[in-house]
């Protein structure tokens, strides 16, 4: 298999190729071969490794059987305050504040 990366001057010439056919296919507009070259690039490095993509990735975190993610419950812990009244904070606009003198007036009162 060779490396779709390695630059090599039957690699470039194939390209070269495949550009040229390409722009004779779409009716030789004006941008030339050379404006093909990227697609004819990506073609021929699929060409070359027509496996590359198909080795399976693990998952980093374990499915349930429906197919949902099992996250850690300890993730709980940095979501923040779930609502409701479980401390005195719950009361109070944390932020933005509408105008200074919301503001102002929410820290006299603090």
């Amino acid at each position: 298999m060779e490396n779709p990366l390695e630059d090599s001057p039957q690699r470039d010439a194939r390209i070269k190729a495949r550009a040229n056919e390409m722009w004779v296919a779409d009716g030789k507009p004006t941008c030339g071969p050379e404006g093909y070259l990227e697609a004819a690039t990506d073609l021929v490095g699929m060409e070359l490794n027509p496996d590359a993509g198909e080795i399976p990735v693990e998952f980093p975190v374990p499915l349930a059987p429906n197919g949902q993610p099992i996250e850690n419950a300890k993730i709980q812990e940095n979501l923040g305050n779930p609502g409701g009244s479980m401390d005195e904070l719950d009361d109070r606009q944390e932020v933005p504040f509408g105008t200074r003198a919301e503001e102002g007036k929410a820290l006299k009162d603090s």
